[in-house]
């Protein structure tokens, strides 16, 4: 806590010394212990009193605890360590204004003390105060320079008040006091990345691309330096190169939505970058373009999934969109994936589309019931196609707000095959929505009980279990928490 002479003999000093240790070590029954010797003998120590204070906070003793620390800073008021222990009293209790002026007060009486400048300067940036945060974070660094930390705490507090050139001059300062070989590669790295940022973020972008291409051989992390050269080459409207990069990134992870989304972006010669295309406009030359583009990347990389789903976003011509469709769902309604719908949804607030799937579905239900194949198709699907359709169908037409629909669906694909139990907890999920509580409740507790070792249907039911209240008399404990469960589950 501090080297200032506490007024203690030795023996008690030593004893003092250990109550700051036992505190820092999480021994609180031994520092209280060591607190009351000292207090036996010097029963108005304020240093003590106040760790003692400290101690009996961490030990649940809130009240008895800021008794004895604010008994103990009237008796030293001067004493650095009183006014830290009630700073840290109050940011125990997040009361962080309060804290810094007890901070504030223990630098009045050491202003040098590394520690304490510390624990200010974690709640001036807790608390945005980023002017105060600065000038704590250079006090810190003039007065231990040869920490590396307190030199990146000082950028990060200049970087947060947004100079970042002020911040990247820092890490230069930094990095002249380097000499030899760093002793960790990794870390060595993440500064140079860092300093990019900067660079990048002040927007003197060309230069941030030449210094990451500068500093590629002290980098360990290798996929992080082509995904920055290759955001770095797209924003500098250097749209082959940006290109050349994504396509590779894509061979490496063909399901990351961001090298697809860069990709895109530089096939349609743009810096704007977006995700989903479902919330934005399309123009036809775009849609040309992405189309062409997807159909060569579903060629190239044929497991990728993302590359099927996203043309879905952008697809605007019922064709295209149509066989899109097809191309996504068709496998995963063959292999039985129950979560399918899930992913539509997002292209259900787009009304054509909307409109355009139900169509395509009501179209592959009718076929297969009439065949048993999918339409302009000889194959012959397996039975169960049919049946998650039928679901499929459902889903959309719950989604539309058709509860009848859905219903009948529900209730035909259920017959076809009575034991799988995600029909059940659409149906239960069906019931909800049309506000039908208990019978929602009804279907789910059949779906539990269909595989009792299912903790999804278990945890579905229990949500649509409705509240029971509890009996005006003495009930047993059984019921008790039973009544309980259920109401925390709902």
């Amino acid at each position: 806590m501090g080297s200032r002479d506490n007024g203690l003999p030795p023996k008690e000093n030593t004893l003092f010394k250990s109550i700051v240790k036992f505190y820092e070590t999480k021994q609180y029954k031994k520092g209280l212990k060591a607190a009351d010797t000292v207090l036996k003998k010097f029963p108005e120590h304020g240093e003590t009193l106040a760790m003692k204070g400290l101690i009996l906070n961490c030990m649940e003793r809130k009240a008895e605890a800021y008794e004895l620390v604010r008994k103990g800073v009237k008796l030293d008021i001067k004493s650095h360590v009183c006014w830290h222990v009630y700073g840290l009293l109050y940011r125990s209790d997040r009361e962080y204004t309060q804290a810094i002026k007890c901070y504030r007060g223990a630098l009045r009486h050491d202003k040098d003390n590394i520690q304490i400048l510390r624990d200010l300067s974690m709640l001036q940036v807790q608390m945005r105060d980023l002017k105060g945060f600065v000038e704590t974070r250079q006090q810190v660094l003039t007065l231990k320079p040869t920490n590396r930390n307190n030199w990146f705490s000082f950028a990060v507090a200049q970087h947060l008040r947004g100079r970042h050139v002020a911040a990247k001059n820092i890490v230069e300062s930094y990095e002249k006091t380097l000499e030899g070989t760093p002793e960790n590669e990794y870390e060595h790295g993440e500064m140079l990345l860092y300093k990019n940022l900067l660079l990048e973020e002040s927007g003197d972008l060309p230069r941030a691309l030449e210094h990451l291409e500068e500093c590629e051989s002290q980098l360990v992390d290798k996929l992080f330096y082509k995904h920055k050269r290759a955001e770095l080459l797209l924003q500098l409207e250097r749209y082959s190169e940006a290109e050349e990069v994504y396509r590779a990134l894509l061979k490496r992870n063909s399901e990351h939505f961001g090298y697809h989304a860069g990709l895109q972006a530089a096939v349609l010669r743009t810096s704007k970058v977006v995700e989903r295309w479902h919330t934005e406009a399309v123009s036809a030359d775009a849609e040309a373009k992405l189309l062409a583009l997807y159909a060569g990347l579903q060629a190239e990389l044929p497991k990728s999934t993302t590359c099927k789903r996203l043309p879905l976003d952008f697809a605007q011509q019922p064709d295209a969109f149509g066989s899109a469709l097809a191309a996504y769902v068709l496998p995963f309604v063959r292999k039985g994936v129950p979560s399918i719908f899930n992913n539509l949804k997002p292209l259900c607030s787009c009304a054509p589309k909307r409109a355009q799937m139900r169509t395509i579905f009501d179209g592959w239900l009718t076929a297969l019931e009439a065949t048993g194949c999918l339409p302009d198709s000889k194959e012959r699907e397996i039975p169960t196609t049919v049946m998650w359709v039928r679901a499929l169908v459902a889903q959309l037409a719950d989604l539309c707000g058709d509860t009848k629909s859905a219903l009948e669906h529900l209730d035909k694909a259920i017959e076809h095959t009575p034991t799988l139990l995600d029909l059940y907890v659409i149906k239960g999920k069906v019931y909800k929505h049309a506000g039908d509580l208990q019978r929602a409740a009804e279907w789910m507790e059949k779906a539990r009980n269909m595989d009792l070792a299912d903790r999804c249907a278990a945890a579905a039911a229990a949500r649509r279990r409705p509240r029971r209240r509890r009996a005006a008399g003495p009930q047993s404990r059984q019921g008790g928490v039973r009544a309980t469960s259920t109401a925390a589950a709902n």
